[in-house]
């Protein structure tokens, strides 16, 4: 026989010696064991544990598929002996805790401080990398949407089991409680076992984690992330089963929403971690949600624009009833879809909004040309104040962060969009062949038309893609990104709505001026050029036209938003001072005592009007005051005023600056009548006329 060499001798001897080494740690446990010093046995355990980890990567298969085994045998006979041990435990202190456990008298110090030890020894009882045990039996596939899910420690683990027990058999069964018609007793069952147990997890389990080495672990989150769980396991369950049941659809959301707010706001739950909403937002969940905000919200705004109160305001100025509604309707959908994970859901709910504010617009365009023969007697002012109130709230929510945040999101899908359009209509082009405009077999449709083909909506898959590829994203706008942002998500619908504003508010313009125009006949008849009388008082034919202006204004300033009066009155006034110039001082002739009173009328009589409104409503009537002051100058200084103007006109190039006629007419407080307009009107004074 041939002998054996010295290095494979060698060899033989360490694995023996290992073989020996891995036999004694086993035995150390078993006896360890056998007289309860459990400490020790883990101590075995561990250097057990270590001696796998130095073998694995070594040729020695079958030494590692000793230790291995060893190992795992020791772990399972551990777990066993400790899980078993720690059930008992929990049974002793009353665990899981319920409302009426506050009554009974507290867990023994003995019963706390024997839990502590067990849960570090469940801690201890990990194996190495690469080193998993079988399951005693084929897990049953756990859906997709639980992968994101981390593994609870076993410690967790065991609090927790007790607790799903309940859950199954409370909601998965045939028990009463078990009702899709009540998703709020599973969800509040659930925040009430987390408000029950939080002190115990933070006070008792957290610092055994901590002192174990497992500060990374969060024995509250993992508690709250494993009923989560639970709970997502259950409304996938039962939304296949109401999804097309819009009542019990809506209510499920609801109540899945403030299930979600309260984890998060009321005891502290992350949103790095799973959340129940992703339920919400798989597709054909989301798809149906969308669709049941969209049907709900246009059938409540069909019963707020028909509603008897619909045009009623509590205060002049603010916005109707139904547009205070509608307000709230977009709150509450903002509330809902706020805390949506993925831009993308979020930016289609933003859509939806636009879509009902736009709606909405119509509705007011619709009831305004209804209401406009009379606007001042009708619902008229309201639905212009419902205008802006909501033009002036978007321009607000627009500097909200959220949706600061939104737009930002709006541009990145707008760019996406335009990106996936570009590559398809690249695409098909390359795939299309090369056709003659006189072969109709070759004949096919080109990039342009491919826009255009229903069955290929380059559009609609493009924004598609788009949505989920901004979904994919994980990047989260940072503060300089969200500072280059440009406009808002609400621009183009506020501008629709300014447009609306500036076409009714000229409509209560031009009411106003027509009641006006429609009394001023007689005024307008006066024998101006024969009057006698210096003015003492406003002239007879000239109260009605100020006693409709003076009602009219003072209605509109009582029952208008002041923004909108102040546009409504400068329009007024400058139709007025136009009206009144051409149709009153340019159609007749004035001697000394008419252009008196007209002066008297207007300083008197008009402006006091809008006196109400400005310190200096003159500045307003620019026309009407220099005309005025044209009228009313003395005769001398008016021919020597229409002299230079004459002179001037006749020969422009021989006046120099200072001697213009603008200059003049400027010494004399005229400013914006042009000099060939203020020769018209010196030309009217009678005693002028003839000259």
């Amino acid at each position: 026989m041939q002998p054996i060499p010295q290095i494979c001798y060698l060899k033989f001897r360490t694995i023996l010696s290992l073989y020996f080494l891995i036999a004694f740690f086993s035995s150390e446990i078993e006896s360890s064991l056998s007289i309860g010093a459990e400490g020790q046995a883990m101590v075995g355990y561990k250097r057990l544990s270590d001696a796998a980890c130095e073998v694995k990567d070594t040729a020695c298969k079958n030494l590692f598929s000793f230790v291995r085994e060893t190992l795992l045998h020791w772990h399972g006979v551990l777990k066993d002996r400790f899980t078993k041990e720690f059930e008992l435990v929990l049974k002793a202190i009353k665990w899981p805790f319920t409302n009426q456990t506050v009554h009974l008298p507290p867990a023994s110090q003995e019963q706390l401080q024997r839990l502590d030890t067990l849960t570090q020894y469940l801690l201890q009882l990990t194996l190495p990398r690469g080193i998993s045990a079988p399951p005693p039996s084929t897990p049953p596939p756990m859906p997709p949407i639980t992968a994101d899910f981390p593994q609870t420690t076993l410690p967790l683990q065991l609090l927790l089991r007790p607790l799903q027990v309940r859950f199954v058999y409370h909601f998965s069964s045939n028990k009463a409680t078990n009702s899709r018609e009540h998703p709020e007793w599973y969800l509040t069952r659930v925040l009430k076992w987390i408000e029950v147990h939080e002190d115990f997890l933070t006070k008792r389990i957290q610092p055994v984690l901590n002192r174990c080495g497992h500060q990374h672990s969060n024995a509250k989150i993992e508690f709250m992330s494993d009923l989560v769980r639970l709970v997502t396991l259950k409304l996938c369950e039962d939304l296949r089963e109401i999804q097309y049941d819009d009542d019990l659809m809506c209510h499920t959301i609801q109540e899945t929403l403030n299930f979600e707010r309260e984890l998060c706001h009321g005891f502290g739950y992350p949103a790095s971690q799973p959340s129940v909403l992703a339920v919400l937002t798989r597709a054909q969940v989301f798809l149906r949600w969308i669709q049941i905000e969209r049907k709900f919200a246009l059938e409540v705004m069909d019963e707020l624009v028909s509603g008897d109160d619909a045009w009623t305001t509590v205060e002049g100025g603010e916005a109707a009833h139904c547009g205070e509604e509608l307000v709230l309707l977009l709150q509450g959908i903002t509330d809902r879809y706020k805390r949506l994970p993925q831009p993308g859901h979020r930016l289609q709910f933003l859509e939806l909004q636009l879509e009902l504010l736009d709606d909405f617009r119509v509705r007011l365009v619709q009831v305004m040309k209804s209401e406009k023969r009379d606007p001042l007697a009708s619902n008229y002012v309201a639905i212009l104040n419902t205008a802006h109130h909501l033009s002036s709230l978007l321009q607000d929510w627009a500097d909200l962060p959220f949706f600061v945040e939104m737009q930002y999101y709006a541009e990145q899908f707008q760019k996406l969009q335009e990106h996936h359009t570009a590559s398809m209509i690249s695409d098909h082009s390359r795939s299309s062949p090369i056709t003659s405009p006189d072969d109709l077999s070759t004949f096919t449709c080109t990039s342009a038309d491919l826009t255009r083909t229903p069955a290929l909506n380059v559009e609609a898959m493009a924004k598609q893609d788009a949505l989920s590829s901004l979904n994919c994203s994980k990047l989260s706008p940072t503060n300089e990104d969200l500072s280059d942002v440009e406009g808002s998500v609400f621009d183009s619908t506020v501008s629709l709505y300014g447009h609306l504003q500036t076409e009714m508010i000229r409509t209560l313009a031009n009411y106003v001026v027509t009641e006006v125009r429609a009394r001023s006949q007689p005024y307008r008849k006066d024998k101006w050029f024969s009057m006698e009388h210096n003015a003492k008082e406003p002239s007879p034919s000239f109260c009605p036209l100020l006693e409709t202006l003076a009602r009219h204004l003072a209605t509109l300033r009582d029952t208008l938003h002041p923004l909108l009066f102040t546009q409504l009155w400068h329009i007024i006034a400058d139709a007025l001072n136009k009206f009144v110039y051409e149709e009153v001082i340019l159609q007749n002739h004035f001697n000394e005592a008419g252009a008196t009173q007209l002066q008297y009328d207007m300083f008197q009589g008009l402006f006091p009007i809008f006196g109400q409104f400005t310190q200096k409503p003159e500045n307003y009537f620019k026309l009407i005051k220099e005309s005025a002051l044209l009228l009313t100058l003395g005769r001398a200084t008016a021919l020597l005023l229409r002299e230079t103007i004459r002179a001037w006109r006749d020969d422009k190039e021989s006046f120099s600056l200072n001697a213009s006629p603008v200059k003049a007419l400027a010494e004399h407080g005229v400013s914006l009548l042009l000099p060939e307009d203020a020769d018209v009107i010196l030309n009217i004074r009678t005693n002028m006329a003839t000259l």
